[in-house]
């Protein structure tokens, strides 16, 4: 007797394992789009982030700095206050690059880090001896809003935001350093820039010497724009991540898969227009091997 209702109780729980997901699926949404939806959550958190960090790039400010040494070296003796303004403004701008390319460093590496590490899930396989048999009960909380997706969500949020606390610290510090120092290269490229205009019996400032505070000026702005931005994108980032918890797996992913589809149809409007604009015997080529049997423009956007 005992040892035939150990036999039933193990068939019970093999039996009710294999048609555990079969219930589940029948009244909620699929495992897959879940999974898919806690990517996709991951991906709308991280890639603004990696985005704005990788758009620091260097290479236009470190060919001002050189060309600004020889302006700056250049300059007649006679205008030694221009001079020396100008160098100024270039070590306020060397400042502020340095600590935004550090933060910027700092963010894209913790960006890339969470976009290249798998989506974890946190499931486990099904044991009926470990609350297995309470399938039906797990499957009603997740009918009606609650359950593993609604736990497993929350728990990708609070993560994430533990995940990037630390770099919008960093940031958050080094605003008051990099938009101070942007300021002050600006200020002093515009006081270049009136120096001989508001004060009289001084030398002309050459006109080498105004180009490069314009430029100063405008490489200052994009500094402060590029730090702005990133600190934008991981407000914005935090605060969507946070709003979106309760959205339904369902509506993640058909929404991404809405956005993936927009994103195609003006990719294809784009070709047609381009082909419109060919010359006509390049048209008519493309009409014979469509007819041909070739997929048209039209067809195209139809199977879209």
């Amino acid at each position: 007797m005992l040892a035939a209702a150990r036999f039933a109780t193990l068939v019970l729980a093999v039996a009710l394992s294999a048609v555990h997901a079969d219930i589940i699926s029948d009244i909620t949404i699929s495992e897959t789009d879940e999974n898919s939806a806690l990517q996709i959550k991951a991906e709308l958190f991280w890639k603004p982030i990696l985005s704005a960090a990788e758009d620091v790039k260097m290479e236009k400010h470190v060919q001002l700095y050189a060309d600004a040494e020889a302006v700056i070296k250049g300059l007649p003796a006679e205008n030694a206050h221009v001079r020396q303004t100008l160098q100024e403004a270039l070590d306020h701008l060397k400042r502020a690059d340095d600590v935004l390319f550090k933060q910027a460093l700092e963010s894209a590496a913790v960006a890339k880090e969470k976009l290249d590490a798998p989506c974890e899930n946190g499931d486990g396989p099904f044991s009926f001896l470990k609350g297995g048999q309470n399938f039906l009960n797990a499957a009603l909380r997740k009918f009606v809003g609650g359950g593993r997706y609604s736990d497993q969500i929350m728990n990708h949020v609070e993560r994430r935001q533990a995940d990037i606390l630390p770099t919008l610290r960093g940031a958050a510090g080094a605003a008051g350093n990099i938009l101070s120092d942007c300021r002050l290269a600006s200020k002093k490229g515009f006081d270049v820039r009136k120096y001989d205009i508001y004060n009289e019996g001084v030398p002309k400032t050459p006109q080498a010497a105004d180009d490069l505070a314009d430029r100063i000026i405008d490489a200052a702005s994009e500094t402060r724009q590029r730090f702005t931005r990133s600190i934008t994108d991981m407000v914005k980032g935090i605060t969507r991540d946070f709003e979106e918890k309760k959205e339904d797996a369902a509506v993640t992913v058909t929404k991404a898969n809405v956005k993936g589809l927009h994103a195609k149809i003006a990719q294809a409007q784009a070709q047609a227009k381009v082909e419109a604009q060919l010359p006509t015997a390049k048209v008519k080529g493309s009409l014979m091997l469509s007819s041909a049997g070739g997929p048209s423009i039209d067809t195209q956007l139809i199977d879209l």
